[in-house]
């Protein structure tokens, strides 16, 4: 240490001869400041390696390399500031002895160091007499007043300068390192109670100059690349073959490559087929049962016509009643018996809409000498596997929903066997059940179906995304029962090792009660079965899609809490939290590199879960049964039931 008190004390003698003026309050305490600027970039070097650092490793900085960062910052911002501070008192200490050598400094500087200053007096004495423990004394308010200044207000901008240089250090990635920098810079304000007020002052001035200008230097600095953050987030495997950079153009049509299974447009036959389908025809007219059914809708519930339910109440409730509907205006008509789960029960002819062409009336003639067991009324969306239907069934005697391959071959009908088995394990009340695995040839009610046929539970209701658009975004109570509800859906799938993977308002219905219910696992897949997405395809909606999966990395439960969360920004706001794009490609190019999220609710007492769920690194994310609670206890401490209906268009404004 002495050595280090010698060097300081020659440092500071070479400052008073170069830099110093020869003015008020004396060049020893203007080379006290340039030595103090001269810590203050300390930091801002360390968050210069760190820069560098990060532009060859990316966002990935966990066991040794976030070690490294840790320890950079510890150094720069901790360990060498105390050091220079603790030495220079020293220095300043001995002067203010009389007769003793000081370390570092000839006879000569020493001599200059003991002179008297304009009104400071000696520069020894104002430099090294007393401590910064001491210069906090209530009995003498202006010296009060000028430690409270210069001793901590000074330091607590130095810290927050520091901060920001080592948040422009770790731009596209986590920022959690950044705590070893401005955390030690604040410790030193402690750490240095010992030291000579007067020399103190002067160090912390220079310091926060320092710092300052060291935010310059670090945002000069670019991040690394999104390819290099890209590729460091994906999970490590068996070494690649190096490919030559792509260019702009190969780059898009390999983002619209991955694209197809998402993007999934009709075609003109198929579309044709569509609008005569549309157009009124005796019964049997034209019946051909070998006509492939439509292109998909874009969700799994129908579509309400002109003229459909009356817009929400302006409160928190069950949905209002509609003449000639149930409660709500999109449940069954009064009178109607239902059964479990919201289901229509019908043991009867079924009242509903009409069938469309190729479909089997209940009472017609049974084909091939079996009666039909299903009566298709009408395609109500797709799925990640096929396409969905509404139909009744007479073995349950209840609406159900059926859904079929898009293409019949065995790959297909494997991954709807895995599918079902797997989603028939899950009971929850809010999850959509499955009551039946058969296959189309099966059934003559079944004759413009292909392949294998999930029988599942319907539940009769409004998407959460129709809801918000045509009635307005929910309250705090409404976004919590949401997410209460459908956190503890998800979290039973989970437990069965079931991924929903495409999570979004549309998959999520709000039934006649005002019960959110989870719907459409058709592209959920086993945990670790990889054979039911090809290599190399991303399935999901890209606006709700997490941005691990939209960089190639395999679908997780975190993944799944990242979309649920997305849905529940949008029922708080009404868009995407990371805003609407145009198409789907720059969807998922926003997604892939984790853009910033620009559309999450500002006056919400959800905010800060939401920004837990929703960060980028998918360990960070609180579980869904740690959610569920947070969000349970926040009801019942705003003394409403958990389990109450949720509204729309109740936001506050």
């Amino acid at each position: 240490m002495d050595t280090l008190v010698a060097l300081v004390g020659q440092l500071l003698s070479v400052l008073r001869e170069t830099v110093a003026p020869q003015a008020c309050p004396g060049v020893w305490a203007w080379a006290t400041s340039a030595l103090g600027l001269g810590v203050g970039l300390l930091p801002a070097a360390g968050a210069l390696v760190v820069a560098l650092l990060r532009r060859r490793f990316g966002a990935a900085y966990g066991g040794g390399r976030g070690v490294l960062l840790a320890g950079i910052g510890l150094l720069t911002a901790g360990l060498l500031p105390l050091l220079v501070f603790v030495a220079a008192g020293r220095v300043f200490a001995a002067s203010a002895v009389r007769g003793a050598d000081v370390p570092g400094l000839t006879g000569a500087a020493a001599r200059s160091l003991r002179s008297t200053e304009c009104f400071v007096g000696a520069q020894s004495t104002y430099l090294g007499s007393g401590t910064v423990g001491d210069a906090f004394d209530p009995s003498d308010p202006v010296r009060l007043g000028v430690a409270v200044l210069l001793l901590g207000i000074v330091p607590l901008i130095t810290a927050v300068f520091v901060g920001i240089q080592a948040r422009l250090a770790l731009r596209r990635g986590p920022a959690w390192p950044a705590r070893f920098f401005w955390g030690p810079t604040l410790a030193l304000a402690v750490l240095t109670a010992g030291v000579p007020a007067g020399a103190s002052e002067h160090l912390w001035v220079g310091a926060c100059l320092g710092a300052f200008a060291g935010m310059l230097l670090v945002s000069a600095v670019p991040p690394p690349s999104r390819e290099t953050v890209r590729r460091s987030l994906q999970p490590a495997g068996p070494a690649r073959e190096k490919r030559p950079a792509e260019t702009g153009e190969q780059r898009l049509a390999r983002l619209k490559e991955r694209m197809q299974p998402i993007v999934q447009l009709p075609s003109a036959e198929e579309r044709r087929a569509d609008r005569s389908a549309q157009e009124p025809r005796p019964p049997y007219a034209d019946f051909d049962s070998s006509r492939r059914p439509a292109a998909p809708s874009p969700t799994a519930v129908p579509q309400p016509r002109a003229g459909g339910p009356a817009p929400l109440a302006a409160a928190p409730g069950a949905l209002p009643p509609i003449p000639g509907r149930g409660p709500g205006g999109f449940g069954p008509p009064p009178g109607r018996p239902t059964g479990p789960g919201g289901t229509l029960a019908a043991p009867g002819p079924f009242p509903g809409p009409p069938a469309p062409m190729g479909a089997v009336p209940v009472g017609a003639a049974p084909l091939n000498g079996r009666a039909p067991r299903f009566r298709v009324l009408q395609r109500i969306g797709a799925g990640g596997f096929g396409r969905v239907w509404l139909a009744h069934d007479a073995k349950l005697g209840r609406t159900v929903a059926l859904k079929s391959a898009h293409a019949p071959d065995g790959e297909t009908e494997e991954r709807i066997r895995r599918e079902a088995a797997a989603l028939a394990a899950v009971r929850h009340p809010q999850c959509v059940q499955i009551h039946d695995l058969v296959h189309a040839k099966s059934d003559p009610g079944l004759s413009q179906l292909e392949g294998l046929v999930i029988v599942m539970e319907y539940v009769e209701g409004v998407p959460l995304s129709r809801l918000v658009q045509e009635r307005g975004p929910v309250d705090d109570v409404s976004a919590a029962r949401i997410w209460s509800g459908v956190a503890g859906a998800l979290d039973a799938a989970h437990r069965r090792g079931v991924l929903h993977r495409d999570l979004k308002p549309g998959n999520v219905i709000v039934d006649a009660a005002g019960h959110p219910h989870l719907i459409d696992f058709g592209i959920a897949r086993r945990t670790g079965d990889s054979t039911l997405t090809m290599t190399g395809f991303v399935l999901g909606t890209p606006d709700y899609l997490a941005p691990e999966v939209a960089a190639g990395q395999k679908a997780t439960t975190r993944s799944d809490i990242w979309q649920l969360a997305a849905t529940v920004s949008f029922a708080l706001t009404g868009y995407p939290p990371r805003g609407g794009h145009a198409d789907a490609i720059s969807g998922l190019r926003a997604a892939a590199v984790g853009a910033k999220l620009t559309h999450l609710p500002r006056r919400t007492a959800h905010l800060s879960l939401l920004k837990q769920a929703l960060r980028t690194d998918p360990d960070r994310r609180p579980d869904l049964v740690t959610t569920q609670r947070s969000l349970d206890e926040w009801l019942r401490r705003a003394g409403v039931p958990v389990a109450g209906p949720v509204g729309a268009g109740t936001a506050r404004p």
